[in-house]
């Protein structure tokens, strides 16, 4: 897996690619808690990859550490995976113009 940050106006933009492995869970968690859990997040997944649901399942648990976080291009599959996990209090947009667009990141 791979991760592009960047800032636009006071949120972050997290461009993920590549697939996720198992040794790569506890890394993402370590980010998620020290640099990104008090900032407003934008995950891009449009070209991320899993292995495994339970690699799926630990990913998103990570993002739910962060205060203000959303998704955009998730894979329709997954949407179905992540209900099936109870994981749905996570925000998810088509695209990252629509994202930035939302309420909780113009104030």
């Amino acid at each position: 897996m791979q991760a592009h940050f960047y800032e636009v106006g006071d949120l972050m933009v997290v461009e993920v690619k590549g697939r996720i492995e198992a040794d790569q869970n506890k890394p993402f968690r370590d980010v998620c808690e020290q640099r990104l859990k008090d900032k407003k997040v934008v995950f891009c997944l449009g070209e991320l990859n899993f292995t495994a649901s339970a690699n799926i399942t630990s990913f998103f648990e990570s993002i739910k550490l962060i205060e203000d976080v959303k998704v955009v291009g998730l894979a329709p599959d997954f949407y179905r995976l992540l209900d099936l996990k109870g994981i749905t209090e996570i925000r998810t947009f088509a695209t990252l113009s629509d994202a930035l667009k939302s309420a909780t990141f113009l104030g």
